[in-house]
């Protein structure tokens, strides 16, 4: 027997342009409703905006501001419970962004989701010549994750990476297989979302996975009302089965 649920991870872009994208993100939810949805660059006014739009699902609500401000994880109460949630520090570079993660239950069975939004390339260490700090970032989230999850657990892993080379192949070598490899498909760009946004086509933003889980469907989803996107990066979008 198996569970089959709906997972999304989005960046939902600050501030920026929030008039114009609070409809389109309001829209996407309403047709898309997602079971597990991980949000970075999250502000109160969207996750209020969130919460309003997904009114059968619950998140974490907790005094550290980052779960505000930075990142959180929505689920479908009808489907699942939350058991615990944390925020691991991983090296971030910004104050309030961590590893942040949820032990959710669904019948007899838990897994473990979590999220993270690792710091941008553009940053004033690397600008000037630096070492990226995704290197360390991807390591520590590995290593959080062995600490978290029980053995061959479920586990979700989802966010935006910035990065689309070594950082990704530390996450692998953790075991964590993202998405669309996993169905024999080649990552499809998740940045930018035209015409809200401009800049080279990237593939920054990842779900993965280990454990007792495994991906039947993935797509990285293009959705506007009007000429306006909810966000500048796209969303992706899976269905994946407990096993």
């Amino acid at each position: 027997m198996s569970t089959r649920f709906t997972v999304c991870t989005y960046n939902v872009w600050a501030d920026s342009r929030r008039e114009e994208r609070e409809a389109p993100l309001r829209e996407f939810l309403r047709y898309h409703t997602p079971d597990i949805l991980c949000l970075q660059e999250l502000r109160a006014w969207s996750r209020e905006l969130i919460e309003e739009a997904l009114p059968t699902h619950e998140c974490v609500v907790d005094d550290f501001e980052g779960w505000t401000v930075e990142g959180n994880v929505f689920w479908n109460r009808e489907l699942f419970d939350c058991l615990e949630y944390g925020a691991e520090d991983i090296g971030m570079i910004e104050p309030l962004r961590r590893l942040f993660w949820a032990r959710l239950r669904t019948g007899d069975r838990t897994a473990l989701v979590s999220t993270a939004h690792y710091t941008w390339i553009g940053n004033r260490v690397e600008a000037d010549g630096g070492p990226s700090p995704r290197f360390e970032q991807a390591r520590r989230t590995v290593a959080e994750l062995d600490r978290l999850a029980e053995p061959n657990e479920p586990t979700l892993f989802m966010g935006d990476l910035n990065d689309f080379a070594h950082p990704i192949r530390i996450l692998r070598e953790g075991g964590l297989l993202d998405s669309f490899p996993a169905l024999g498909r080649f990552t499809a760009p998740t940045h930018p979302a035209t015409p809200t946004a401009s800049g080279t086509p990237q593939s920054i933003d990842y779900i993965m996975s280990r454990g007792a889980i495994r991906p039947l469907t993935t797509e990285v989803v293009d959705f506007h009302l009007g000429d306006i996107a909810p966000s500048d990066h796209k969303p992706v979008l899976a269905t994946y089965c407990l096993t």
